[in-house]
């Protein structure tokens, strides 16, 4: 019996550990694209979540000319679809 809580604690430990690496490595992949926190409003809700930070190391920013104006536009990584554009007022 003894044996067998060792290895289930083990086990756990072994699970709770990957789930703390992958949070620390995608910490880090939002924290390095240099986004600042006002950016980060995906939705663009007039604030930044913990989700939209996260959100941020799968998405890429580049110019675009929209309307005749140079603008902004963040775009996911995974398709290459626009998430947000911004252009000066």
């Amino acid at each position: 019996m003894g044996t067998m809580r060792r290895v289930l604690n083990a086990v756990l430990a072994a699970a709770a550990l990957l789930v703390l690496a992958y949070l620390l490595l995608r910490i880090v992949a939002s924290w390095h694209q240099g986004y600042s926190w006002e950016e980060m409003d995906w939705r663009q809700r007039g604030s930044t979540s913990i989700a939209d930070f996260f959100a941020a190391s799968d998405i890429g920013k580049r110019d675009v000319v929209a309307n005749g104006r140079a603008c902004v536009e963040y775009y996911a990584y995974k398709d290459g679809l626009p998430v947000k554009t911004v252009c000066p007022k």
